[in-house]
């Protein structure tokens, strides 16, 4: 229905027992679509999104739609062949980080075939809401063609880029394998700090360079003044493919501790004519403020390819509006000429919440418990009609 605020204005002014101005018009109705919204997931809400860039083996942090809600999911999809093994348990950030898969053996020790058909593990599912950005937690084998440019468990011939200090070994201090690769950042001034390596195994990005994505962690013992991370991947010095993280994978900004970044090749620049199956040469470092100068362990660990399994996220929205000025997808209204996204029977909602509030502000208080109870009504009605979707939350009490 291409409802309007104007058109809500003038039907839910009839159901009040005061005149209540433009501007208070305008709030109420913001605030009683926030509250349904809230209340109740909505069968016109529900929204379908890639989840972005694409699934990947071990990889458990994903963006959460920003308009999604919190209890809201519904559902991981694969974009094509969906299994009989495609189905998820929603459970918490805690449980979710304990019990994550990780390993690929059977309880007798023999290897688990990953094929999407026949992976008989549990699909773990959590929304972690720290750090004031919403992240998926993902955990499901994936048949993916990972390629390790390197675990970083041994030296080799890392050396320093710009600022940072001659490259160690840290074996205290990793996230796969055995160790990492640890550099300080020294008093040079300058406005880079990182490693490089022109002797890595030869690997081949050409299946990769389109649609393919590098992840590596970085440890941080100081995150500002970080304006982004440069990863160079090719054949020389001279003849390689740069991409660059702004973000961790996530989407979340850089934190002190571990951070998973991922670079993808299709926002990739060129520099010469890289020889695509005779890759030899990395250069991986942060763009950072030239004072940031003399701060020590920073790492790098477990640089890796993947091309990953392209999969939708199913959810409901809490973004109810559709703004006339850029149609953009909104929370509240702006204009009187924005359209509420809604069928009739949730307006209805929405027009008995209002009301609810407005003779609130009119100080009715008898108004007020009449139309909760018919809200309250008529919730009931579209419960029964409109079965909830989104995904319970399940946690497990103990584990034998």
């Amino acid at each position: 229905m291409n409802t309007t605020r104007t058109i809500l204005k003038t039907r839910f002014a009839f159901g009040v027992s005061g005149l209540v101005s433009d501007a208070n018009q305008s709030t109420i109705i913001n605030e009683a679509v926030k509250d349904v919204v809230n209340d109740i997931n909505l069968a016109s809400l529900k929204r379908r999104t890639a989840l972005s860039p694409a699934m990947f083996d071990e990889i458990y942090q994903y963006t959460f739609p920003s308009d999604a809600k919190t209890s809201g999911l519904i559902d991981v999809v694969p974009q094509i062949n969906r299994g009989k093994f495609d189905d998820w348990r929603l459970t918490t950030f805690d449980e979710f980080d304990r019990l994550k898969e990780d390993q690929r053996l059977d309880q007798y020790g023999d290897p688990i075939k990953l094929g999407r058909n026949t992976w008989l593990g549990e699909n773990l599912l959590a929304i972690d809401t720290r750090d004031a950005i919403n992240k998926l937690l993902v955990s499901r084998p994936v048949d993916d063609d990972v390629v390790t440019i390197d675990g970083m468990n041994t030296l080799g011939s890392w050396a320093a880029v710009g600022d940072a200090g001659t490259p160690t070994l840290d074996s205290a201090n990793y996230v796969k394998g055995s160790a990492s690769i640890r550099f300080d950042i020294g008093a040079g001034g300058t406005t880079t700090a990182g490693i490089y390596n022109s002797a890595v195994s030869t690997f081949d990005v050409t299946d990769y360079k389109t649609e393919g994505s590098c992840f590596v962690w970085v440890y941080l013992s100081n995150a500002t003044s970080i304006t982004n991370f440069i990863l160079r991947v090719g054949s020389s010095s001279s003849a390689y493919y740069s991409m660059t993280a702004t973000t961790t994978n996530e989407g979340a900004t850089f934190v002190t501790g571990w951070n998973l970044l991922r670079f993808d090749f299709s926002g990739k620049s060129t520099t010469g004519t890289p020889d695509d199956d005779a890759c030899v040469y990395v250069s991986l470092y942060m763009t950072k403020a030239a004072g940031k100068v003399s701060q020590t362990g920073f790492r790098f660990d477990n640089l890796i390819m993947a091309l990953g399994v392209y999969y939708d996220v199913l959810y409901y929205s809490k973004y109810g509006w559709l703004l006339n000025a850029d149609s953009s997808w909104a929370e509240q209204s702006a204009a009187d000429a924005d359209i509420l996204n809604m069928e009739y029977d949730e307006i209805k909602l929405v027009e008995y919440k209002y009301r609810e509030l407005a003779e609130g502000s009119l100080r009715n208080f008898t108004a007020v418990e009449q139309n909760r109870q018919l809200y309250e009504n008529q919730k009931a009605i579209y419960v029964q009609k409109n079965p909830d979707e989104a995904l319970m939350l399940e946690t497990t009490y103990y584990n034998t």
